[in-house]
């Protein structure tokens, strides 16, 4: 049985060590790894957990999170520095960049903002069917990226690479080793899929994220059982010159939509 107070993979590789004065400083191991350099969702949780922790106030939770990769993120130690760029009553607007042997990797904004009283309440958003996590078969890690054996990949719609006729995909995930799901692993979650576009793709081909924008919909920490599933969907609206597009959102089992990644990505199928 899993330690409930002991830390979690996740949790571990997006806290890095405080140095001081807005820098933290860490290292991303292969296991998180995709290709050449870590993935995207490792890098943009331990830049907005940064973040949390140089406002250090909670009760001003993260609305929103865009990361540009610059990029590849290798094994090598690396620099998270963080700055408060403004901050007023309601709102805290925070940058962060990570550097990695003198160039920047990674440039990061996010906003946080306390809760407001407001009458205006509401929620047309409606998760679409799925079938039952417990219906489906667990992906096995060695048809994964050396990050995704850190996921129960439940996947139900548009397998990468597969000459699909629509460009998306749908799974339910969750991590192999429970954990509260808190705004940094719900980023995580958010870019744990390749973009739907690679369901289009008719075999194998390379691909990089450039950017991601999250946003976050749902009071974080999630109160959720440590073995629950997470709905995530997304569909591609465009491709062309080599980039596309992906929208992508992660709901609970009860279908409560917790947050939305907008991601462009670059992408390079094989000539024809």
């Amino acid at each position: 049985m899993t330690d409930p107070a002991a830390p979690t993979p996740f949790a571990t590789a997006t806290t890095w060590s405080a140095l001081g004065e807005g820098r933290y400083a860490g290292r991303i191991t292969p296991h998180w790894f995709q290709g050449r350099g870590a993935y995207g969702g490792v890098l943009g949780g331990a830049l907005l957990r940064s973040m949390m922790r140089e406002l250090a106030e909670p009760v001003r939770t993260p609305r929103s999170l865009t990361v540009h990769f610059c990029g590849p993120v290798s094994e090598a130690e690396a620099l998270i520095t963080v700055r408060l760029e403004r901050g007023g009553r309601q709102v805290s607007h925070l940058s962060a960049r990570l550097e990695q042997e003198g160039k920047v990797a990674c440039l990061a904004t996010a906003t946080f903002a306390l809760p407001r009283d407001t009458s205006l309440v509401f929620s047309e958003a409606r998760a679409p069917e799925a079938p039952p996590p417990a219906d489906l078969p667990s992906i096995p890690s060695e048809f994964l990226p050396a990050f995704g054996a850190h996921f129960d990949y439940r996947w139900f719609q548009g397998l990468p690479f597969s000459g699909a006729a629509e460009p998306r995909m749908a799974g339910w995930v969750r991590p192999r080793q429970g954990e509260p799901l808190d705004a940094p692993l719900l980023v995580g979650l958010l870019d744990a899929f390749p973009s739907a576009a690679f369901a289009r793709v008719d075999g194998f081909c390379q691909g990089a994220t450039m950017d991601y924008t999250a946003h976050f919909y749902a009071p974080l920490p999630l109160a959720s059982a440590p073995d629950a599933f997470f709905l995530r969907t997304s569909h591609a609206l465009h491709a062309a010159q080599g980039y596309a597009d992906d929208l992508a959102h992660v709901w609970n089992e009860e279908g409560q939509l917790l947050g939305q990644l907008r991601q462009m990505a670059a992408i390079f199928p094989p000539s024809r």
